[in-house]
């Protein structure tokens, strides 16, 4: 499996179709095919048209088919009909939020990611030899001090993410000691974005919401039922709460990078403020690259892709057992 490739249909008015026992792909007036046990994941970004037996054999072997929103976030996806073993882990999963394991797995999440907001800030502090970024990296890591070791969610919600909010604000303005004006105008904006930074970061998020939630659905997690974020109606939440070690590692890296080499540029956003299509070509080429590469990851050779599977089964666990999950502790070098 790990052999798999991505493919991306990031075109207007393609089609994805069965020839034999392989994918047919017409997009922009060029015509791929690709055996079915070649492919690993077909991310749909623009309108297509899909036949019916295209998804049954994406289903048949194993490949995840995501149609994507404008900003990158997975909208729907094909998934096979079996569901060994959900009923008890998500039985697990709920009855997790409401006593001391999902509060101790919170904290354990949030605290992982307000480490690797210092640490990302550190590293680029070091490498520039910038001694205000090193004393920013410090700040930021001391808030994850202030996170409450025990209780219960129920108590403690919102002063958790009262605490990330203070990390994620400092973490947002020494950003603008690396990348300027106008690309980034020094602080966090989603949808729309107000810059062309944020919109970057947002539609990198989305490819990695999309990694999170097949991850979930894989350990048998509900992706709705979350714990630090709210459950409204159509709110991914447990994607929200599982993604946050990730996204500096995973996302933030591969953005800053393309921005402090100038491979990024306001007229990367189209007049609704969205990313053109060489802009996303650009990022989701990045993105998968680094996903897939293979890394020593907490003792063992493994990829991003893969150690995000296998944590996020581990947190399924954890939710019945009350240990053996340590969320990513991911050092720059």
């Amino acid at each position: 499996m790990s052999d798999r490739a991505d493919i991306v249909i990031n075109g207007y008015g393609a089609s994805l179709r069965k020839k034999s026992n392989r994918f047919f792909i017409e997009n922009d007036g060029e015509k791929y095919e690709f055996a079915a046990t070649q492919i690993k994941q077909i991310l749909i970004t623009g309108a297509a048209s899909i036949s019916s037996e295209a998804l049954k054999l994406a289903s048949d072997e194993g490949v995840d088919i995501v149609i994507c929103k404008r900003n990158g976030d997975p909208s729907c996806r094909v998934l096979p009909c079996n569901a060994g073993g959900i009923a008890t882990t998500r039985r697990h999963q709920i009855i997790a939020a409401g006593n001391e394991i999902g509060h101790a797995l919170i904290t354990l999440i949030i605290r992982a990611k307000i480490i690797h907001m210092g640490r990302f800030i550190g590293v680029i502090g070091r490498r520039r030899d910038n001694s205000t970024l090193i004393d920013e990296a410090a700040k930021i890591e001391l808030v994850a001090n202030h996170l409450p070791q025990k209780g219960l969610l129920s108590d403690h919600s919102d002063v958790i993410r009262g605490i990330e909010g203070n990390a994620s604000r400092l973490y947002f303005a020494a950003l603008s000691l690396v990348i300027h004006k106008p690309i980034y105008l020094g602080y966090r904006s989603q949808h729309p974005a107000e810059d062309v930074f944020n919109a970057y970061l947002n539609y990198g998020y989305g490819i990695l919401y999309n990694e999170v939630e097949k991850a979930c659905i894989l350990a048998g997690l509900d992706p709705y039922a979350g714990f630090l974020h709210g459950d409204r109606y159509g709110n991914k939440a447990l994607v929200y709460d599982l993604i946050e070690p990730f996204r500096q590692p995973v996302i933030d890296h591969v953005v800053v990078t393309l921005a402090v080499r100038d491979q990024m540029d306001v007229s990367d956003l189209d007049d609704k403020g969205w990313l053109t299509p060489e802009a996303k070509r650009r990022l989701v080429t990045a993105v998968i690259s680094g996903l897939d590469k293979e890394r020593d990851i907490q003792g063992r050779k493994t990829s991003f892709r893969q150690f995000i599977k296998d944590n996020i089964r581990k947190a399924g666990h954890y939710m019945t057992k009350g240990h053996g999950f340590h969320p990513l502790d991911w050092r720059w070098r």
